[in-house]
């Protein structure tokens, strides 16, 4: 007769640090390619975003929407 024993994981202090810096780089690293993004549109002339098909006045949603897979865009991350 064999005997299973089940652990279940214990979420202590360690636990919570590393995932609060791991979160935390992973929204400094989403930040910095929506800024690189938005950047990089902006530097486009009309003509160029006219091809592309995004509206100048769209550059912020559709960076952000890249970004943040499809999240709705909210205006108040930069």
């Amino acid at each position: 007769m064999g005997y299973a024993q089940t652990v279940t994981p214990q979420k202590g202090l360690f636990f919570g640090l590393f995932s609060n810096y791991a979160e935390a780089r992973v929204e400094h690293f989403r930040r910095g390619i929506y800024a690189k993004t938005v950047q990089s549109l902006e530097k486009l002339t009309d003509r160029q975003l006219e091809d592309i098909g995004i509206p100048r006045c769209d550059i912020n949603r559709r960076a952000y929407e890249s970004v943040y897979h499809k999240q709705p865009y909210n205006r108040h991350v930069q």
